[in-house]
Parts: C-alpha cells; sequence; structure tokens
C-alpha cells in the first residue's frame, strides 16, 4: 500500500506492506490485527552516478549566480504548487537573486477543479516571467537530469504524503529540501541534519520566510550531504530488495 484511504472490505488479518511508518499507523487505525511491515520506496542510483545527463542553469536562461528554487510533482491542489508560486512572488519583492524552476504537466486536458487550478498556476506563472520557468511534464527517466538545476528543492505537499519519491530522489541528487511536515517525509527529512521543515500553517508568507531561512544557512551544503548520504545507505534498490525479501521470507516460511 503506497496510500493512505479506508481500507473497506480487507480481511483484519491481512498482511500488508507500506512504505512508512505514518501509513503503517494509519492502517493500524482500521485493521489493529493486520500484520504490517515497512519496506521504504528505493530509487536507481545509477541515475544519477551513471545515466544523468545533468541539464545547466544556462540550458533555461538562468545565469549561475541565481539561486533557483526547484519543484517538481503533480500540479494539483494537494501538491501546494500555488501557495509556492504566491511565496515566490513574495520573495521576489525582497530580493533579486532566485529563479524558481517548476516540473510538472501543467497544461493536461483536465476538467473541473483540477482545470481550474492548473488555470490558476499558469495565470501565477506568467505573472512571474521571467523569473518562473515552467518546464512542463517529464519522464521517470528524465527527472534525474533536471535537479541538478536545483538549489533547494521545496515539497510544500497540502495533504498527508505518504512517503514522497521526489523528496529521496532529490536528496540522492545531493540537494536540500524543504519539506512539508504533513505525512511521512519527516521520517527520513531530519529539520537541519538530512533537510529542512517547513513550518505550520503554511502560508505564501511562512513558505517565503522558511526558503529565505534554509538558504541562508550556513549548514545547507552539510545538510545536502548529509541528506544524500541518508538516502545512499537506506534507499538504493538493493537493500530495499533485500528487505522486501525478507519481510516475505518470514511471512511464508
Amino acid at each position: 500500500m503506497h496510500n493512505a484511504f479506508e481500507p473497506d472490505g480487507l480481511d483484519q488479518n491481512v498482511k500488508m506492506i507500506v512504505p512508512s511508518m505514518f501509513l503503517k499507523k494509519h492502517y493500524q487505525v482500521y485493521l489493529p490485527d493486520a500484520d504490517i511491515a515497512i519496506v521504504p520506496n528505493g530509487i536507481d542510483l545509477e541515475a544519477y552516478q551513471k545515466k544523468a545527463v545533468p541539464l545547466q542553469k544556462s540550458d533555461l536562461g538562468i545565469t549561475p549566480e541565481k539561486k533557483t528554487i526547484f519543484f517538481a510533482g503533480r500540479i494539483s491542489p494537494d501538491k501546494g504548487v500555488t501557495l509556492l508560486l504566491q511565496a515566490f512572488e513574495q520573495l521576489l519583492k525582497e530580493r533579486n537573486d532566485i529563479e524558481l524552476v517548476v516540473v510538472g504537466d501543467y497544461m493536461s486536458k483536465s476538467k473541473g477543479e483540477k482545470a481550474t487550478y492548473q488555470r490558476e498556476v499558469r495565470e501565477l506563472a506568467e505573472r512571474l516571467k521571467p523569473h518562473c520557468h515552467m518546464v512542463g511534464g517529464v519522464t521517470p527517466e528524465e527527472i534525474y537530469n533536471y535537479y541538478s538545476l536545483a538549489d533547494l528543492v521545496v515539497i510544500p505537499s497540502q495533504f498527508q504524503e505518504p512517503f514522497c519519491m521526489v523528496a529521496i530522489e532529490a536528496m540522492g541528487a545531493g540537494k536540500p529540501v524543504l519539506v512539508s511536515t504533513r505525512g511521512g517525509m519527516t521520517e527520513f527529512v531530519k529539520e537541519g541534519d538530512t533537510g529542512f521543515h517547513l513550518q505550520e500553517l503554511m502560508t505564501p508568507e511562512t513558505i517565503a520566510r522558511d526558503i529565505n531561512k534554509a538558504l541562508a544557512s550556513p549548514d545547507l551544503n552539510d545538510v545536502a550531504l548529509r541528506g544524500q548520504r541518508c538516502v545512499e545507505e537506506k534507499f538504493p534498490w538493493e537493500k530495499v530488495t533485500q528487505r522486501f525479501e525478507k519481510v516475505v521470507n518470514n511471512w511464508f516460511k
């Protein structure tokens, strides 16, 4: 299970694998007799070391001295994209050394609430030109080429994020992350150690303040390095596979 939902109809004695303690606690409420094991999601470290073709800031027309705020993910309300854009608008009133890069499909032929939200995102992004760079959607293989652009990766999720692949991908790329404390990301993004936390309640003003604080941290590079080591130690596919096999073998030996 990779998402939180009410497991109607599942046997109380079900065996289940989830990627975070957050999800385990969630399902224990509904399934107190279930055997729930934690096996995190993993990443392909070779994607950075051998396969990636890192982009340069100049590829997007960004000068090297500019600090680049980076977001990757779904362009939907639960990901907090408009909040980040509004926070960036606040930052532009205070400083002229920042740029924003947003990776995610904001031009999809959606309907209803999602279409309205994406239109709002496009309007905000247009207002923030030329400092806001909307990349659009990229494939899972291509995303590894984009993390090189980031000075800070911001993940302002508005829902209980069960795990978040973008967080461990960015950390694996050696980039500092500033994340929502809602959900499971705080299990591996430790404030001031392997990353930074967004303060509640998240507003454009508080997000802008937290971005400024993270960028100004004298430990920014060390935090990024510790985050990278955390991912290398806990989340390579080889170790995740071993944990998965151990769980299954214990269940069915």
